[in-house]
Formats: C-alpha cells, structure tokens, sequence
C-alpha cells in the first residue's frame, strides 16, 4: 500500500471534459477570495408599474393585450427582485451546459417554466427579423405610425428609445373616450406591449432604453400571437446568465422575476412563505382569464424561515442542498389542468432539444440534461455540438444584417422541433447517492462554491458552514473506503500505513475548517457513567407558606429532621451507601401511633456520613439501622423502642426536646437556682398559638390532657 497524501478539499470538477470554462468563471474568483461580488439587475419595467397601478389599462386595450399572447406578463404584475438571490444562481450557472449545477444534479429553465408561469406562446415562429439600416428620420415615423407619436431626435440613442419619451406620451393618453377609434386603440395596444417586451422580456443592460428592432413585429396585431415570444424570453435569459456567469462582469438583465420565481418554485430553502395574496383582482375585467402560475407570488410573504438580500446565507444554502430541498416537478399534472388554455398550449415542445433564438441571440434548449423535472428518468446526457464561446457574439458593428439568412444552419432545427422531442422512462423516485448519473456528475462539476479556508477569523454576521461539513463528511468517507480495502487479514506494514493516514489526513481537515486548536488536545467526548442515585430531582416548591418553605426555614434554623436514604425498605435485605440519595427522595421521620413513621420527600438534604445500611425487615433500633457502627452524631439518639404512646425526643442541638424531661431537668437544677449545663442549651418547645397545645401536639385532646397540659404549663412557668 502506497503512502496517503495530504488532505485537500477540491472543488471540482475533477475532470474537465464538460466545464471547459472553469479558469474563467466566477465561481473561480470566489474560491481565490473575492466572495462578495454581487450583481447589479438592470431593468427599466419600475415606471410601467407605476403607471397601470395608477391608471389602470383601458378595457380595450386589454383585450388587444390578450390576443397578443403577453396577458400574462401584465397579469403577473411585479416581483420585488433579490439581488443575492439572483447573484447565488448565477455563480453555479454553466454557459457550457446551460444549466445549474446544484448538489442534487443539473436543473434549469426550459420552455414548460416560461408557458406554465407566464403563460407566454412557445410554439411559434422564432423571433427574428432583417436589421437594416434605419435614420432617426426612419424611426420617427415608424413611431408615429404604430405608437401614435413622434418622439424628439435627442430621445434617440441609435436604434433604441428612451423609456421617459414614451412614458410621457402614454400619461398623455391615458383617458381614451368611449368612442375612441380602433387605430388609436391599437396604437395604445402597441405602447404597452412594445414596453413589455422590449423593458422586461428582453431587457438589456442599458436600463433607460427600449431597443426599437421589436416594434416592426407589432405592425400587425393579428399575428403577434404567432411568435415564439416564451423562446425568445428564454434564449435572452440564457444569454445574460452565460455573460454574468463571467469572473469579468458585474451586472445581468434579462427577465429576471422568471428566474425568481423559478428558484421559488423549486429550491425550498429559498423561497419566503406567502401570507395572502394581494388584491388585485379588481384591476382586471370578469370577461378576461385568470392570471398565469406566477400571480401566486404577488403577496405578502413572510420570512421567519428563509432569509433575503444576504448573499452568503443563500450561497451556503445551496451548497448543503439535499436532494429533498429541491423539487423536480412543482407544477402537478393537475396543475396544469387547473391553468388558463394559454399557459398549456404548446406542451408539445416542451421537452424540444433544439436551439432557441431573438434576433442576434442563439441559444440552446437541452431538457434531455433535466429530464427529471418532467419526471422521466435521468441518464447522462449527450453533448450538443455548440460554442462554448458563444455568448461573446452579439450585436455591436453588425447594424445591417439579416438574422434570418445569420442563423440559417440553425433555423432548421426549430422549424423541425417536433423531431427532437425527448424522451425517457417515467421515473419519479429521487436518485441513489450511488446512481450511474450523479457518480458522472460529482466528477465533472463544481459541488461547493465557498471556500472555508478563505473565511476570516472575525466575520461579522452569518458565516458559512457548509464547505466545512463538505470536508469532514469527504475526510470521514475516505476513512472508511481505505478501512474497506485493507480486508479481513491486514498486514501490519498496512496498518501501520492506515495510522498515519488517519493522523496526517484528521489534522490537515482539523486545520481545514480551522479547528487546528485540538489537535494538542486528548479526544475526549465520552461523558462519565452516571447511576441513577447519583441524580437530583429539582425542588419543588410551592410557596413560603408551603411544606417545602418549612422545611427550608428548618434547615437554616438547624432544625431538621433526620433523613436517610428511601432505599430502606421492609422487603430488601441488600446494603447499600447511605451518602447516595436513591432517585432525588428522602425518609422524614416523625413521630406517630406506632412510636415511629416515615415518608418521602422531594427536599434534597444531604444525610449524615455513615458507613452502610443493614436493610432489615424490621427497624427497631439503631443496632439495626446502621448494623453496629453509631455514628458521631446519634450518640445521644434515643432508643426506638420507646413506649408507642409518649412522642419521640432527641438530645441533639438545635432539636426540640420533649417537655417531660425538660421538667425533670429543671427540678434537678442546683440549689443557688443556677441552671446546669445542660439546660443552658435546652430549647424550649414554641406553642401553636392555635390554640393550648404545642408544636408537636396536634393530635385530639381530651378533658384530662386538657388540664395535664394547663399543670405542665404552670410547672415550665414556676421553673424560669
């Protein structure tokens, strides 16, 4: 057996065939220490909003919005975004398989995700158009012709449009009289849809800006609705993950609430809890359908289990993901039935493998690699042939062009979708720590993206754990598959190989998770064997004016009661020690009919020191409580086998005596009436103030006790 090396937790991937890419992705950086790099998400949709909570829609330009197949993008209405959250997914997004590479295997966005939560067509034509060359002159009466105004040259930025041109235009126009003509209905139509697409679907870094090339594509109305306007959200969605995916960049557009509400609808320690849902119900009219799946998260939520807007709470939560953290199929075949037509028209071509396209965007849809979250069984997926590289290519000095003729070797692969639809054997059971795929996929992805040996000793606020158990569970798993390979018959040299392995690898993951402090320190973890007389009831008390607060006040007083051990039973014949307090009870001796009682007590008093206890049947003297060996403080203890009808007395300090023998004492006193020595320390007994009898008579009294007590008390008086 060859010697082990040192420990080292490596990310991965331990083979490069698939994530070709890794020296330039930021998971890279934030491995070397940059953990703190959060995303900025550009979007221009903010005055949108404003404006339709403000002055609702028309009702007839709604219905123009219906048809066009972006109803469910208005009915949606407007996430709060969250920038970590968004920057969390974005570090374990792969540009070279177009998918998250999470603990529990690859997932992404497919075409089901947009139709299903937007309700956005996806089954249409791709979009895509001629770019040619076009003067301000040329937009401006595009723009009056098809929006119903002629925006100023300097609103103009090349071919996009500022966003505030066209929102003073439309707070212009906001109240349409009954009689207003279809044009100018139309005209109003394109305003809001042209917004949408161009400030939200396909928002771009710009941020105050709506690229104008989408606007041709309203001319007619009538075939809006046959674009493929789901695919062409998807493909730019892709294209700014891949681009932000980057070590070299800090900022992502696209439509960014899908991705949003995607991770809540999938990754449970992500999403808050929804309160109640927000009333706008109101805004829409009776004739129209209900919204898309999204509306769900337009409410108040709560966040007592899950956090917001901390990047490393949600980076350590997906890299201790387990696999029931994640939900492969959260839309339900009864779901989707329960959805509105438009959201499940085109469940053809959701497992489509094929390339998805807008304009200069090419990208590529490959559910065959998340074949779980249709609940088919997953397999290693197949490469597809394509540009690792391709997000590079955009636009920028490539005014006149013919996106058409651009991507012709594609276009045919979309335009034969249906061919390509994938397929798999219904599987709904999660996968095996040992199933084929996820052994290829731990070996070819990136698993854990912080790096405990970056995190600061004094960090301020949450710090990651994840990583750290990562490393303990792999030390611990290489532990054991070596113990499993020396067999049943070890040679020593293996053995002694075997020690060193665990010595050097347990202090290099101890130094690891920076618990380097223990290794001079003896392992000790073990508790010490615990009996159960040595254990201690708590104390119960029930007030001042209780038994548990006489009691206290007579342990102060030095007047309590003689207690040993419950042990001593009248049946148990065994020894035991009579330091030990039997399951957290005492015996309280008091004096009774039969000359000698006891009962248990919950006060923890700790007895007097003696050697043994004779348990015997019958306890009539202190020869056979503590067989033979008095102890010190019972050398004045009287005998117990005392008359049954006189009470128990004991001449100890502190203890009341009986009042017989302090007569006796008192007439025994010397003649010059000095008191002896032994009436020096004599307590007298306290009466009951309830009545004519003391503390320790509290039985019925009859006419002669009544008077013997009156003659005893007049005695104790002629004696002081």
């Amino acid at each position: 057996m060859t010697c082990y090396s040192a420990y080292r937790l490596d990310p991965g991937p331990l083979e490069p065939s698939v994530l070709t890419q890794q020296l330039t992705h930021r998971s890279r950086d934030i491995w070397n220490g940059s953990v703190n790099m959060i995303l900025n998400t550009r979007r221009c949709d903010g005055k949108f909003w404003d404006l339709v909570k403000k002055y609702p829609i028309h009702p007839r330009v709604l219905e123009m919005i219906e048809l066009s197949g972006l109803y469910g993008v208005y009915r949606s209405n407007r996430p709060s975004i969250d920038r970590s959250l968004i920057t969390s997914l974005v570090e374990r997004w792969r540009p070279e398989t177009h998918t998250f590479h999470f603990r529990t295997g690859e997932a992404t966005i497919t075409l089901q995700d947009v139709e299903v939560l937007y309700g956005l067509p996806v089954n249409g034509d791709p979009v895509l158009g001629d770019e040619s060359i076009r003067t301000i002159g040329d937009w401006q009466n595009i723009c009056q012709r098809l929006l119903g105004f002629i925006p100023r040259p300097q609103d103009f930025n090349r071919s996009s449009l500022k966003v505030t041109a066209l929102n003073a235009h439309m707070l212009e126009q906001l109240q349409l009289p009954d009689l207003t003509t279809q044009e100018m209905i139309d005209q109003m139509a394109r305003c809001y849809m042209f917004w949408m697409i161009a400030g939200m679907m396909m928002a771009d870094t710009s941020g105050n800006y709506l690229k104008l090339m989408y606007l041709p594509m309203l001319e007619d109305l009538n075939v809006v609705s046959s674009y493929s306007w789901g695919s062409a959200t998807l493909a730019c969605l892709y294209r700014f993950l891949c681009k932000a995916s980057q070590s070299n960049q800090n900022e992502i557009a696209g439509f960014l609430p899908l991705l949003q509400i995607w991770a809540w609808e999938r990754v449970t320690v992500l999403r808050p809890q929804v309160i109640a849902q927000r009333d706008i119900e109101n805004n829409f009219l009776a004739c129209l359908p209900r919204g898309p799946r999204a509306t769900r998260w337009f409410a108040h939520f709560s966040w007592t289990d899950t956090t917001k807007h901390v990047l490393n709470v949600f980076r350590d939560a997906l890299d201790s993901m387990t696999e029931d953290q994640f939900i492969w199929e959260p839309y339900s075949d009864d779901l989707i039935e329960s959805l509105p037509d438009y959201c499940r028209i085109g469940r053809d071509i959701w497992c489509v493998r094929a390339p998805i396209f807008c304009w200069d965007i090419v990208e590529v849809h490959l559910p065959d690699r998340v074949m779980r979250q249709f609940g088919l069984k997953q397999t290693t997926p197949t490469p597809f042939l394509f540009d690792a590289t391709h997000f590079h290519h955009d636009r920028r000095g490539r005014r006149n062009t013919n996106w058409y003729v651009e991507h012709a070797q594609w276009l045919p692969l979309w335009n034969q979708r249906l061919q390509y639809v994938c397929d798999a054997p219904v599987n709904r059971e999660p996968l095996r720590y040992d199933d084929p795929y996820l052994i290829w996929f731990r070996r070819i992805t990136r698993l854990v993206i912080g790096n405990p040996t970056q995190r600061p000793q004094q960090q301020e606020g949450y710090v990651p754990n994840s990583t750290a158990y990562e490393t303990m569970v792999r030390h611990i798993h290489s532990m054991v598959d070596r113990a499993k390979a020396l067999g049943d018959q070890p040679s020593m040299e293996d053995l002694y190989i075997f020690r060193a392995m665990i010595q050097n690898e347990g202090e290099k993951c101890l130094t690891y998770v920076h618990e380097a402090a223990r290794i001079n320190v003896q392992a000790n973890y073990r508790r010490d064997e615990v009996h159960d007389d040595h254990l201690h009831h708590p104390v119960r008390r029930r007030g001042k004016g209780g038994v548990a607060g006489r009691r206290a006040r007579a342990v102060e007083k030095g007047r309590a009661p003689i207690e040993i051990d419950e042990s001593v039973s009248k049946d148990d014949h065994t020894t035991c020690d009579f330091g030990s307090i039997s399951r957290g009870q005492t015996q309280e001796f008091t004096p009774g009919a039969s000359g000698m009682t006891y009962q248990p007590t919950n006060i923890d008093i700790v007895p007097y020191t003696a050697s043994q206890i004779l348990r015997s049947s019958s306890i009539s003297s202190l020869e056979n409580v503590f067989g033979g060996s008095r102890p010190q403080h019972f050398e004045n203890a009287p005998n117990f086998n005392s008359s049954p009808g006189l009470p128990m007395s004991i001449e100890t300090p502190g203890v009341v005596n009986h009042l017989e023998d302090s007569n006796n004492e008192v007439e025994n006193a010397n003649e010059c009436g000095e008191p002896s020595a032994k009436e020096k320390r004599r307590i007298f007994p306290k009466r009951c103030r309830t009545g004519s009898h003391y503390l320790y008579q509290h039985g019925k009294k009859t006419s002669n006790e009544k008077q013997r007590t009156v003659i005893e008390r007049f005695q104790v008086d002629a004696a002081c």
